[in-house]
């Protein structure tokens, strides 16, 4: 387990790696308040750093998608990242599926990995429009456990 020292040492330097100043973590301190990976301050999110594996895997498995359909893969925003977290989360507190409002996007429920999530979203036509829109450039996921153990999906687009 690391000590907290040594987290805010591992933060800074995924600051350092992004060019970022700020967004989440005083660097040299304490941690700032807030939760989110400190690379996910609006930027985009370069080389997955930030991203769960999972996240991480949703990510490649929708841009594989896209790639067999002569599409350019989705870049990872921090912006909707956090967004993405957010809706995910509040899914699965109050265990209930349901779109949220002024943003493109897919949900799920119950799927047990990655590839399950975008195989089920491919297989529907408006979740599938979704992924291949090509008018989108950034993407932005989720996963997250309700506490009965239910995984709620999100994926954000823009």
């Amino acid at each position: 387990m690391l000590n907290m020292k040594a987290m805010v040492v591992r933060e800074c330097r995924w600051l350092a790696l992004l060019g970022l100043a700020a967004g989440g973590l005083v660097c040299g301190g304490a941690p700032a308040v807030g939760r989110e990976p400190a690379m996910l301050s609006g930027a985009t999110v370069q080389d997955n750093a930030g991203l769960s594996q999972v996240e991480s895997a949703v990510i490649a498995r929708t841009n594989a998608a896209r790639a067999r359909s002569g599409l350019p893969p989705l870049a990872a925003d921090g912006q909707l990242m956090i967004g993405a977290r957010n809706h995910a989360r509040w899914m699965a507190r109050n265990r209930n599926l349901s779109h949220g409002s002024g943003v493109t996007e897919n949900i799920g429920m119950g799927q047990t990995s990655a590839s399950e999530a975008v195989s089920n979203w491919m297989q529907s036509s408006g979740h599938r429009a979704n992924i291949l829109g090509g008018g989108h450039t950034r993407i932005g996921v989720a996963m997250v456990h309700s506490a009965d153990g239910t995984a709620y999906w999100c994926q954000q687009f823009r």
